[in-house]
Parts: C-alpha cells; sequence; structure tokens
C-alpha cells in the first residue's frame, strides 16, 4: 500500500503485513488465548489463560449461561481492504456441545457452525473449520466475535451446554478456496472449474456433467432414489448493500417431473445434518428450465455462505430424481428493499413483472399437500392497499406452517426495549391458531388475534441480543393436530408490515 501524499512517497504495509516485502503476519493479538486482556468478554464469557484445549494451552469458553444469554468473547481489529491484501479464512478450533453450535461473526456478518458431540454417544472432540471471509471482515475496524448462534431449548429448562475455542486465527485463503465480493466459486458449472463440491451415499450421483446445464451447457448434476442422497454445493460471497444494493441470487435449474428439490443457504458441514444452514426453496420439478431469483436476507450481506442443493425422494416408487443446476450468480434486484436489519419488511418483491421473486427473509417449511406460504402481488389484500403481503393458506386440518425471519436487534432506548412489530389479518373463523415465537426454542409464544381486522402485534425481543442477529417465528399447527379433515374454503391469513421497534411494554435490560 503506497502513501501518495508523503513529502517522500513511500510504501507501507497494509493493516495484517510486514515485512519487505508485505507479508501477511496476523491481525488478531493472543490467537491462541493466553491473554485474557487481549479480549473484550461480556455476558459471562470467560478466557482460562492455562486451560489444556487441542492445538496449545489456553482456550475461551462460554459456559451455559454465558452461551444461553448472549455472552461473547470479541476483538476489534484492523482489516485492510480486500483490493489492498489477499483473501482470508478464519481458522477456528473448537469444541460445542449441548447448544446449536458456535458462531464466528465479523461486524453483522456471521457464519454459524455446528455442535462437535454425537447426541447418541459420549464423544466430544475438538473440530478445526476454515471459514471464508465476505466483505464485511475486509477494511477498517472489525469486530471479531465468537458466542452462541442463538438461544438452545435447554436454556430455559436446566441449560448444561457449553462452549470452547482453542484457537482463532485469521490465515491465507487457498487459491480458488474463496470468491471475490459478488461472486460465486465456479457460478457456470464448468466441468474443469472446480469450486462445487460434492458428497452422495448409496446409489447417489453428484458431479459436474457436459451437456447438462443450460442450453445444453455444462452443469451440476445430482441423481439419487429413495434411500440414497446427493448432494452438491459451492460458495458465494455476497456484497454488502453499499457495494450492491439490494443483493438478490439467480440460478437456473431443471428438475424431474413431480419430484421434489431442496435448496439451502448458509454452510455445508453433513450430509445428514442441517445445523449451520437454513431452507432457502423447496420445489418440485416439471422438466422445464427454471430460473428464479431469490432476495438474499441481511444476514448474508457481506459474508460467504453456500448454496446446497439436493433432490429428495420420497419413497421408493419415485425412481430416480435428477436435478440440474446452472448460471448461479449475484445481482442488484431493487424489489427486495434496502433494509438492512429484516429483508423487504413490506413484502414488496412480489412486485417484478415477469420474474419470480422467490422470498427467503422469511423461511417456510410447510406442507404443500396441505398449505402454502405465497408472496402476493396485490395491493387489496394488503394492509395498506398499495404493496405486496404475505399469505398463508391452508386446506386441510393436518396443516403445519413454520416461518422463521432473521431480525437484527435494536438497541434499547432509555426504558423502551427492542421489539418485533408486525401486523396480521386472521378470519374469525380459524380451525388452527396462529402464534408468534422467539427463537428455534420458540419461547414466548403469543396467539395472533382472530376476527377478520389489520391487528398490530409487538413481540419483545432479548436485549441482551442487541447488535446481533435474532430468530423470529411464526408457527401454526406445531401443537396437537386436530384431525386431517378438508378445510373449505382454505383459510387465508396474512402478514404485513414487518418492523424493528422499541416498546415501553419491553424490557431495556
Amino acid at each position: 500500500m503506497c502513501d501518495s501524499d508523503a513529502e517522500a512517497p513511500s510504501c507501507i504495509c497494509a493493516p495484517g503485513y510486514s515485512g519487505i516485502p508485505c507479508t501477511w503476519t496476523g491481525v488478531l493479538d493472543d490467537p491462541g488465548f493466553q491473554d485474557q486482556q487481549s479480549w473484550t468478554l461480556s455476558g459471562g464469557a470467560n478466557v482460562l489463560e492455562r486451560g489444556t484445549g487441542a492445538v496449545d494451552l489456553g482456550f475461551a469458553q462460554l459456559e451455559e449461561t454465558a452461551a444461553c444469554f448472549a455472552g461473547a468473547v470479541s476483538q476489534t481489529v484492523q482489516m485492510p481492504s480486500y483490493e489492498a491484501g489477499e483473501p482470508l479464512v478464519a481458522e477456528l478450533t473448537y469444541r460445542a456441545r449441548g447448544l446449536y453450535g458456535v458462531a464466528l461473526g465479523f461486524n453483522r456478518a456471521e457464519t454459524q457452525l455446528p455442535q462437535t458431540e454425537d447426541p447418541s454417544t459420549t464423544n466430544d472432540v475438538w473440530l478445526t473449520e476454515r471459514i471464508c471471509l465476505g466483505e464485511a471482515a475486509y477494511g477498517g475496524p472489525v469486530t471479531v466475535r465468537l458466542s452462541s448462534p442463538e438461544q438452545h431449548f435447554s436454556c430455559f429448562d436446566e441449560g448444561e451446554g457449553i462452549i470452547e475455542v482453542d484457537r482463532l486465527d485469521i490465515v491465507l485463503a487457498d487459491p480458488g478456496e474463496c470468491p471475490a465480493p459478488g461472486q460465486v466459486l465456479n457460478g457456470t458449472a464448468e466441468v474443469a472449474g472446480g469450486g462445487w463440491r460434492f458428497e452422495t451415499t448409496g446409489v447417489g450421483i453428484a458431479e459436474l456433467a457436459e451437456e447438462v446445464g443450460r442450453e445444453a451447457s455444462a452443469g451440476v448434476r445430482l441423481a439419487s432414489e429413495f434411500g440414497s442422497a446427493a448432494v452438491a454445493w459451492t460458495r458465494l460471497s455476497v456484497p454488502t448493500s453499499e457495494t450492491l444494493p439490494s443483493p438478490a441470487l439467480r440460478f437456473w435449474w431443471q428438475g424431474t417431473t413431480e419430484r421434489l428439490f431442496q435448496f439451502r443457504i448458509g454452510r455445508q458441514n453433513d450430509i445428514n445434518k442441517t445445523t449451520g444452514n437454513f431452507p432457502l426453496d423447496e420445489v418440485w420439478g416439471n422438466d422445464s428450465e427454471e430460473n428464479f431469483v431469490y432476495c438474499l436476507p441481511p444476514w448474508t450481506h457481506g459474508n460467504v455462505v453456500e448454496l446446497i442443493s439436493r433432490p429428495v425422494p420420497l419413497s421408493p416408487a419415485d425412481g430416480t430424481s435428477e436435478l440440474s443446476i446452472d448460471d448461479v450468480e449475484i445481482i442488484s434486484e431493487a424489489s427486495c428493499g434496502s433494509s438492512s436489519d429484516i429483508l423487504d419488511p413490506a413484502f414488496d418483491a412480489a412486485f417484478v413483472a415477469g420474474t419470480e421473486i422467490r422470498f427467503t427473509g422469511v423461511t417456510d417449511r410447510s406442507d404443500a399437500q396441505t398449505a402454502s406460504v405465497t408472496l402476493l402481488a396485490e395491493p387489496s389484500l394488503s394492509r395498506t392497499e398499495d404493496g405486496g403481503v404475505l399469505e398463508l393458506s391452508y386446506w386441510n386440518e393436518a396443516a403445519v406452517i413454520w416461518l422463521d425471519t432473521w431480525v437484527f436487534v435494536p438497541e434499547s432506548e432509555g426504558t423502551d426495549g427492542p421489539a418485533f412489530a408486525f401486523w396480521s389479518k386472521v378470519p374469525e373463523f380459524n380451525e388452527k391458531p396462529i402464534r408468534s415465537v422467539l427463537g428455534r426454542a420458540a419461547v414466548n409464544p403469543a396467539d395472533l388475534q382472530v376476527g377478520g381486522d389489520w391487528t398490530r402485534n409487538e413481540v419483545c425481543l432479548p436485549p441482551a441480543w442487541s447488535g446481533r442477529w435474532y430468530r423470529v417465528q411464526f408457527r401454526l399447527g406445531d401443537f396437537a393436530t386436530v384431525g386431517t379433515a378438508p378445510v373449505d374454503p382454505p383459510i387465508r391469513i396474512y402478514i404485513d408490515d414487518l418492523e424493528l421497534t422499541t416498546s415501553s411494554a419491553c424490557p431495556s435490560e
């Protein structure tokens, strides 16, 4: 990096670099956790300077209280810009048990890593993972944070979870390991292009192949039968919204008629586990070419995530389910909105002529045989009669709907605590109660008011999680079912105008 304003122009090394020529030496003080003073500890987190870890003495520790209630170990460092430096990865040696894993954050970008124990055994092993740094981790002061990704259900009973991190270092990425901001590793799925990774079981097939992609070009080919599995994933570096307004994901796919396929986003860790990644979409093939657009939620902005794809054979009668994928790219889609704290709060992404927008701010876990969740471009149905609206509908008593959205918890204002507000419209006659709950642990349930009119709801968010991402859910039918009879006409529930705010009804600390 050169300082052309100096009286005698000279070149200086970017942060993290030293020597002649400039060579990466790192930015973190005490990556092995042997000096507690180098780290900021909050919420009961600790650094055991003489504790025995997997690599060397010293490790960071979050016992159940810290892990359950937003404890963190953090350090603010000066990072080089992406242009001045080289691609970097975080190398993390950790173990986590009795929880949903561990979260590694760089400012607002957060990656979730899985628990390290096998629930069926007493195994408790150290794992070392490499995490590509996204754009949010480069340039200027960056806070590096270790914490629990969210509250485990045991936190509200007798929590016994613990997170221990033996070493956290930031090192140079290997060639081809990490995409540049705005790029996808081998998004065009060229056979010799690398980037994609595959995993199979049984008779599953996962590969880069000729003539299976768009217009008979090369593409990803996945094939599996009932009892086998085939998974493919590649990395994409989502820019910050300052660099690319309203980031969205677009890719081409084609699947066997009347067969189910699943796309997820996050981090792929194990073919049999989904910790660290989240449902993006479930689609049914029709042997036709499809090219959907997915609004990327703000928690992905500035982060490196993985697009994970797989066929989902439902029975032996399905035979072979085949899925082809091609042309994965990151684009700007204005209709996705500009909020950096919650995606498309007014659901206006529905208004895109000629393009099917698949809404990813809310994760849909509904059974397509009994229920659906749809982003509607029907102003007459929206609360203000001038925008989009989210419709939840069901036509069978056995229907189950789960919806998740991730929000960036605001800071308290005086005695007013953080809150998530939304409007709902639930008909007077509703077979199955719908309620809001907090987190994956589904605590603080609150039934949505029925009556057929628009009603404003406020859900208090935990103030300890201010400045962090937190999950809010809507659930219908997740408790005792009321039968399997058809519901005719279908019940239609509407959600609109999500908002992050503060409220005098919510705790501020």
